[in-house]
């Protein structure tokens, strides 16, 4: 009871945390929408200034409440069919190739890491998501001239999929941090976006049965590891959930 009593507690604190995350993201853009209507009333000279700024920002609060129904849905478990044999190597090939055009020009470089068949069951749609929202972590926190490396292997009966690096990395203290909505590390540079990319893909993983890790490396940088299960195939017993 005592168990339940703490974890009902947890999760009422994290709703919390979440609700007031919300407010504060979108206040700031709501505010900055006043105060450019306001601003085109006293000034219609400069209408199509405000109105550009008003676009921004509107585009801004579009996206963090598609991103919070994204996560919505993923805890309320409506995550459609998770039945797909989702090829992996397709999969990190074309997330690398957008990932090339959308670099800033060659600001970094990405490298894949492929080595035979990776097959994944599960949503097509939301594996992509979760391993594109990685990559765009990192190649964002990329200094000029770094590199991104995108690997996706089969090891120890397990589909591993790892995106690192060669940024400034984030303190210890918040590798486990980084995967909670909202969080940005004081360390490094502090990207465009709110904070959901990497909530979205460990909620993905997880209702894939998997687990997201992050790990600072000895030579810098970060690495985010994604373990997925290898599909059950005919003949074959479900692993069991515990509990």
């Amino acid at each position: 009871f005592d168990h339940m009593a703490g974890r009902l507690q947890n999760l009422l604190d994290a709703q919390r945390r979440l609700l007031h995350d919300v407010s504060h993201e979108l206040r700031s853009p709501l505010a900055r929408l006043q105060a450019a209507a306001d601003l085109m009333r006293q000034q219609p000279e400069r209408g199509a200034e405000f109105v550009e700024r008003i676009e921004r920002d509107t585009a801004r609060m579009d996206k963090l409440v598609g991103e919070l129904l994204t996560l919505a849905r993923l805890d309320a478990g409506m995550t459609g069919k998770l039945d797909e044999d989702v090829d992996l190597r397709e999969v990190v090939t074309d997330i690398a190739d957008d990932a090339r055009f959308e670099a800033d020009g060659g600001r970094c470089s990405i490298e894949v890491d492929l080595n035979g068949p990776v097959v994944a069951r599960g949503s097509h749609e939301l594996l992509y998501r979760a391993i594109e929202n990685v990559v765009r972590n990192a190649v964002r926190h990329s200094p000029k001239d770094g590199t991104v490396t995108i690997s996706a292997h089969s090891v120890d009966g397990r589909l591993r999929v790892a995106v690192a690096d060669s940024g400034p990395g984030v303190f210890d203290g918040d590798l486990g941090a980084i995967f909670d909505p909202f969080f940005r590390s004081d360390h490094g540079q502090s990207g465009a976006g709110y904070g959901l990319g990497l909530a979205i893909s460990r909620r993905i993983v997880e209702t894939h049965g998997g687990s997201v890790s992050a790990a600072n490396q000895v030579k810098g940088g970060l690495i985010v590891t994604l373990l997925l299960p290898l599909p059950v195939r005919a003949g074959q017993l479900a692993p069991q959930n515990p509990g």
